[in-house]
């Protein structure tokens, strides 16, 4: 029988060594691992709604509109009254030589005398044709500082200028206009403007309006408010001031008026001074001025009547 053989192996003489096949992480490690995901996950569900809205937003962007640089405000016109919707409500700050313009006329030259308490200024006729100054119906309202109307003065009589003429009027305007006026108004109106007037009338519709001013007082005489008479007293004292001029100036105008068709005017002498009755007949006297005082045309309302007589500086009841 044959012999096995047999091959030699040869063996290492170094200790056998542990080879790693694998490895296990620290379990404190996995723990934090696990929290983070937890955490991040919570706070997930949690802002939900605000994270949607902004993945909204993002994805759904405006355009946004470009901005232009700001450039300094121009500066404020000034205003010009004569480009008021309504110059007749503009106001005019008074300071002496204070001047007016309107389409048709204006008025310059304003000036208040705070002693003698007078009002003057100076009419202009801006038409191209003669005009009646009065007849345009123009009045200049003085208000104090508060804005408060102290006292009303119709700018012109029976006045006629020519295209381009000028004339200046003087009138007496009381205390307290002259001295705390504070504001000017030039305002244009109508019958329509004038507020209504109540007296009392008898049972045939005749009423009275009783004007004062100074040293006249002037009747005026309605049937339905309709202006049918005038009567006006003027009287002066010897210890008036300037009484030999005034005396010689109203017996000149006396005789004036009592050659006027339908005027009466009668010039009486007494001790202490003079006084002049004149008598307006409305239905043959055209309109006109006796001393002070306007007689107004026939058939004149009552309240027309008031309005402009206080306007020229009389008290009316």
């Amino acid at each position: 029988m044959a012999k096995k053989k047999y091959k030699n192996i040869k063996v290492e003489q170094d200790e056998l060594k542990p080879i790693a096949i694998g490895a296990f992480e620290s379990r404190k490690k996995t723990s934090i691992g696990t929290f983070i995901i937890l955490t991040i996950f919570v706070l997930v569900v949690i802002f939900l709604p605000q994270i949607s809205d902004a993945v909204n937003e993002y994805l759904n962007k405006t355009p946004t509109t470009p901005t232009t640089p700001n450039t300094p405000d121009e500066p404020d016109e000034p205003d010009n009254p004569d480009d008021d919707d309504n110059v007749d409500e503009t106001f005019y700050e008074y300071i002496a030589g204070l001047r007016i313009d309107r389409d048709d006329i204006t008025v310059s030259d304003i000036n208040i005398d705070t002693q003698n308490y007078t009002l003057t200024y100076s009419v202009t006729n801006n038409g191209t044709n003669y005009q009646d100054i009065e007849e345009l119906n123009y009045y200049i309202e003085i208000y104090n500082s508060d804005h408060t109307l102290i006292e009303r003065v119709k700018l012109a009589t029976s006045v006629f200028l020519a295209s381009g003429a000028f004339e200046t009027f003087t009138w007496n305007i009381s205390e307290a206009s002259a001295t705390t006026v504070g504001y000017l108004v030039l305002v244009k109106k109508t019958e329509n403007d004038y507020p209504e007037v109540e007296i009392n009338a008898d049972s045939e519709g005749n009423s009275t309006l009783v004007c004062t001013k100074a040293h006249e007082t002037v009747t005026y005489e309605f049937t339905d408010d309709k202006l049918t008479d005038v009567t006006s007293i003027v009287e002066y004292l010897t210890t008036d001031p300037e009484y030999t001029e005034i005396y010689e100036t109203y017996q000149t105008l006396a005789n004036t008026y009592n050659s006027t068709t339908g005027i009466t005017s009668n010039f009486f002498i007494n001790t202490g001074g003079f006084n002049i009755t004149t008598i307006v007949n409305l239905e043959e006297a055209t309109r006109s001025y006796i001393f002070n005082a306007d007689t107004f045309e026939l058939d004149t309302a009552t309240k027309v009547v008031n309005f402009e007589m206080e306007a020229q500086g009389f008290d009316c009841n």
